[in-house]
């Protein structure tokens, strides 16, 4: 399977059929397959399928498309698991099976290849005899893996190209109707400087536009190993568009009713640490709830005690079913403007910054133990949480088994991995033997005896 996983790689959209056409071809010599097909799902609606390569066929396979639950593929895409049929095989593909396949009745196999438990493709595999003995093999189901994961990136790239010609289609009607705009102005002898102004707020909207498909493209591929890197630079990029000194994400703690940082950024010119907890004032809380969009304030209308270092401040607020759970700030030296266009992007992007933090919150606290766990079990080790609080204090229960030369070391490299998080590996040359993965609420760890 390893040879098939070679063709699993990115690359442009011109070349993804003839890779995945040459796939089936070496999948169908590799196992002696007369003939097999690909169909991808939707990349909008994700119920239609459409035939995207095939091996062994003089022609394209019917049916070119189908939804899920219709037919045998479409019923094994809705039950998310492989169906088989036997059938003559005139009747499977007749007259596009090729004429070197003689065969008199076939098993066709209707197999979905998976991503997190959505299907992104279903694979055709036709064979003389049955293959039951291959899709049960662990080899197979990996590979089945790791192509629906593939299918899936090329599933989302599909995707932001559709928002990116929407946003252009957009744009065109904007201009479209910027020139008639621009004809009735010379009518009634309107000044340049009004188009001047028009075309500017065009402009602006379309940057904003871009900013939002770039970071959503962003967070759509954050997982609980790399989200805080990704996390990070979601609000490098959003400062440097906004030209903001700083920004940081807060996540509601409903036990406290106290903010903490996520993730935070700062230009090089800041020589601060903002708090790692904050408690807002009341009245800025029930604008937020009241209001449901972002908002421009003031440091004065901040923090219930003392204020941040900078003066103005646009605050994005994240909504769940329960009411407000999170909120993205950026700084800036002096009071900000919010026009339309910008709460509209900053909206998106609390919704985009949020969405993947809950995605790898999910991650973090129920796949990831279930995994050590389930290397507990073979290796005889133990699945522990350390809490962010406890590892900042220095409470670390097996801390007295580190060389008391090298504690502090342990300890400052625990507490930068709950700043980066992602994959924890201890130093080298500190003799614990233990691996886990980092968040901003703190780590999961596998301890070895």
């Amino acid at each position: 399977m390893k040879e098939l996983s070679t063709y699993l790689i990115p690359v442009e959209e011109e070349q993804f059929q003839p890779l995945q056409t040459q796939l089936l071809q070496r999948l169908c010599q590799v196992h002696r397959l007369p003939a097999a097909i690909l169909y991808l799902s939707d990349a909008e609606e994700g119920s239609r399928f459409q035939y995207e390569a095939s091996s062994g066929l003089s022609a394209d396979p019917t049916p070119q498309t189908f939804q899920t639950g219709e037919g045998l593929l479409g019923q094994a895409a809705l039950e998310k698991r492989p169906l088989t049929e036997r059938i003559p095989a005139h009747q499977l593909l007749s007259p596009t099976l090729s004429p070197l396949v003689e065969l008199d009745a076939v098993f066709l196999y209707a197999i979905p290849l998976l991503y997190q438990d959505q299907v992104q493709g279903l694979l055709v595999l036709v064979s003389s005899e049955s293959a039951d003995t291959l899709l049960e093999s662990p080899d197979w189901r990996e590979f089945l893996n790791e192509w629906g994961t593939y299918l899936q990136s090329v599933r989302s790239r599909r995707y932001i190209q559709t928002l990116l010609e929407k946003t252009q289609i957009q744009n065109q009607e904007l201009a479209s109707r910027e020139e008639e705009l621009r004809q009735n102005l010379e009518e009634l002898s309107v000044t340049q400087e009004e188009m001047r102004r028009t075309q500017e707020l065009l402009t602006e909207r379309s940057r904003w536009q871009e900013l939002v498909i770039d970071l959503f493209a962003l967070t759509a591929s954050a997982t609980a190993f790399e989200g805080g890197s990704l996390m990070r630079v979601f609000l490098a990029q959003a400062n440097r568009f906004m030209e903001a000194q700083g920004g940081l994400a807060l996540w509601k703690d409903p036990d406290k009713n106290t903010y903490h940082i996520v993730a935070q950024w700062l230009s090089k010119s800041m020589e601060f640490l903002w708090p790692e907890h904050w408690t807002f004032q009341e009245d800025l809380l029930k604008r937020l709830e009241k209001e449901r969009k972002a908002v421009s304030a003031v440091s004065q209308e901040i923090l219930s005690e003392g204020e941040p270092a900078l003066t103005g401040w646009l605050v994005a607020p994240y909504f769940e079913p329960k009411g407000l759970r999170g909120l993205l700030l950026f700084g800036f030296p002096e009071v900000q403007p919010l026009r339309p266009e910008v709460e509209n992007a900053l909206r998106s992007l609390a919704i985009a910054f949020f969405s993947a933090i809950e995605r790898t919150h999910r991650g973090f606290s129920r796949d990831f133990p279930a995994l050590l766990g389930a290397f507990a079990e073979i290796s005889g080790g133990q699945v522990t949480f350390l809490p962010a609080e406890a590892v900042q204090k220095g409470d670390v229960p097996w801390l007295q088994e580190v060389p008391l030369v090298q504690r502090d070391a342990y300890l400052a490299a625990l507490q930068t991995m709950l700043t980066k998080g992602g994959l924890w590996r201890p130093p080298s040359d500190i003799p614990v033997r233990e691996i886990g993965l980092a968040s901003f609420q703190g780590l999961w760890l596998l301890r070895l005896s």
